[in-house]
């Protein structure tokens, strides 16, 4: 992922305004609760945080990224504003069981949530099934991503800048692993991030 240890240098200032709202959005989804401990994968540089710490500060927050780019801005965030609950590691998303996380989530996480990371992640569909394993009997999951019903020049561009592959369908595997599955779309044009962005939750079975 050197690519995106470079794209960390530029990635908010140049895409963080299309994903702001849909992330504090997402933040209000999981339904955070006191004591709660919440897993941000593909956490990037931390533009998840504010938006889950201002929902409920009184959460423990683990956020890892398999960029050490990314983790570094990650931590200079989690640094400048004094989030004492945020705790980072690196990891490749596909090797994240119960026994690596259990210096962080002994008994698995409350709350597992992953924003613009499945369209990018290679073997994404195991890293999907993992992350709801990693979550506690009942446990919440909540993706925000971004698929192309229809392709145009700017799904290939935005998949060219992301690496990404806005074809896979991410919204219907949660929907056949999870239970009360929700399903609602951004306000964001499709033209500005390639396709459909929308935010989909589940209940662990």
């Amino acid at each position: 992922m050197k690519w995106y240890d470079f794209f960390s240098n530029f990635y908010d200032q140049s895409l963080e305004k299309l994903y702001a709202s849909t992330r504090k959005k997402a933040a209000e989804v999981l339904d955070l609760q006191d004591g709660q401990i919440v897993l941000d994968v593909a956490c990037g540089t931390g533009a998840n945080f504010r938006h889950l710490l201002e929902r409920n500060p009184n959460i423990k927050l683990i956020g890892t990224d398999f960029s050490q780019g990314m983790l570094a801005k990650a931590q200079k965030l989690a640094e400048a504003n004094q989030w004492k609950s945020v705790h980072l590691f690196q990891a490749d998303a596909r090797t994240l069981t119960l026994a690596s996380i259990s210096k962080y989530a002994p008994d698995g996480f409350d709350k597992v949530v992953c924003v613009l990371g499945l369209s990018v992640i290679p073997d994404w569909e195991v890293v999907l099934s993992n992350l709801i394993g990693l979550l506690k009997p009942g446990g919440k999951i909540v993706v925000v991503d971004v698929f192309a019903e229809q392709r145009t020049f700017n799904t290939w561009l935005v998949e060219k800048i992301a690496k990404a592959d806005l074809d896979r369908k991410i919204r219907q595997q949660l929907q056949s692993k999870t239970e009360r599955f929700e399903l609602e779309y951004a306000d964001v044009k499709e033209s500005k991030v390639g396709g459909k962005l929308f935010i989909a939750s589940g209940i662990k079975k």
